[in-house]
């Protein structure tokens, strides 16, 4: 770790300092990763905005991602009794939410309205935005910080964070029988998975329920649009939101758990398939009776939805049976490094939050500790990557990507914490 980092460091809040130091149990190593996480976070991704919002940077692209500020934070929700670090969060949130009011279809913004953008792919496109692909996980992203602060008892549910989820629940219903024509996303000279199918308007589907999506959260064009781990993350979020909207505001109550109870039956009914003679669940369907079988790395994806609350013992079993083996196509393994992909990279690319992924949610603190020692080998240059080739950990993608950082934070605290 170089100078200037182990000086900032020293300026973090004294729970993340005191953590740091807990953390050399773990190992030196361990210790080193956790500090240079924590500091490029705080000190590096995180940067003041007006009205006490903060932004924050995805890591080498500089651009906040709702979905990614989530992860990026919400580790520390942990340490939210530090005053210091429940502002913090509550200023993550903030910011999300006033993004979300500007262009709840766009899933990265700029920290000042520069009109930056990956490409401009709408007329109207605001100078806000960096991206515009729609991302159900974007919507959840949102709620799921700001529900998690709520219940540890640090962020108030105030009149504008209601007024903005009702905007945003009408929008989820209104996406069950989604307009091809209302929203069009096309890149003739970009890599295909960076447009829809059908000249912009995703694959032909049928409503059935859940909710229509036009890009993976990894940023990846839906090969079917009703993707199933973010409809099931939805649900669970809806439910949330059910009990804390009762009494106070009945309707919005009403919508959320009719919605979920939609989502839940069309899942039921639409998205298992059999696989090699056994039940499977769907990654992504098209409400026709078609299916993409697979797991993606980014999350949600199936493997993460124990993390992310449901509590089906069995049915988490067999989604991890059948995300951590070759039948899931994006599954890679050459005996010394293993782990899920993403079409987005390519073949023989793992990504190391997928491996944190699989270590969070195991049963067993020595699969947990061994996919925290995988993620620390295969970090080239001491730094955890977006992905690496796992015949050669030295060829990656992006230099710096907090997701994965902070991902890997989170295994090593629950590792800890079992302690």
């Amino acid at each position: 770790m170089d100078d200037s980092l182990k000086k900032q460091s020293q300026h973090l809040p004294k729970e993340l300092v005191e953590v740091i130091e807990i953390s050399r149990s773990l190992g030196e190593q361990s210790s080193s990763f956790i500090k240079t996480a924590l500091s490029r976070l705080w000190f590096d991704a995180a940067s003041n905005m007006d009205d006490d919002k903060t932004f924050l940077s995805t890591g080498d692209i500089d651009a906040m991602w709702i979905r990614d500020s989530t992860w990026q934070v919400r580790p520390l929700i942990r340490f939210a009794e530090n005053p210091e670090i429940a502002d913090f969060i509550r200023s993550i949130i903030k910011t999300q939410a006033f993004y979300l009011a500007i262009d709840p279809y766009a899933n990265a913004f700029n920290k000042t309205p520069s009109g930056y953008c990956w490409h401009k792919d709408f007329v109207d496109q605001s100078p806000w935005v960096f991206e515009r692909k729609f991302e159900l996980d974007s919507i959840t992203g949102f709620w799921q910080l700001s529900l998690d602060l709520a219940d540890a008892g640090h962020f108030t549910l105030d009149e504008n964070w209601w007024q903005l989820t009702e905007e945003l629940v009408e929008l989820l219903w209104a996406e069950t029988k989604h307009d091809p024509e209302s929203y069009i996303l096309f890149r003739p000279h970009n890599p295909p998975h960076d447009s829809l199918s059908n000249q912009g308007k995703g694959a032909p589907y049928a409503n059935c329920g859940l909710i229509w999506s036009a890009f993976r959260p990894s940023d990846d064009a839906c090969e079917m649009p009703f993707h199933i781990p973010s409809n099931i993350h939805a649900s669970l979020l809806l439910r949330r939101l059910a009990i804390e909207a009762q009494g106070s505001r009945t309707y919005l109550a009403k919508r959320s758990e009719a919605l979920a109870n939609q989502i839940d039956r069309a899942v039921e009914e639409h998205a298992w398939f059999e696989v090699n003679g056994l039940k499977a669940l769907a990654y992504e369907i098209d409400g026709l009776g078609g299916a993409v079988m697979m797991d993606d790395a980014n999350y949600p994806n199936l493997l993460s939805l124990k993390f992310l609350g449901l509590t089906d013992d069995q049915l988490n079993k067999r989604i991890r049976e059948c995300s951590l083996s070759f039948s899931n196509k994006w599954y890679f393994s050459n005996g010394h490094f293993s782990g899920i992909g993403s079409p987005h990279t390519g073949t023989d690319m793992v990504w190391p939050l997928a491996i944190a992924i699989a270590g969070i949610t195991s049963d067993s603190k020595e699969e947990m500790v061994s996919a925290l020692r995988m993620i620390e080998a295969t970090a080239s240059g001491g730094v955890i990557h977006e992905s690496f080739s796992i015949d050669n950990p030295d060829k990656f993608t992006r230099e710096w990507f907090s997701w994965a950082e902070m991902t890997y934070f989170e295994l090593a605290m629950r590792i800890l914490e079992l302690k």
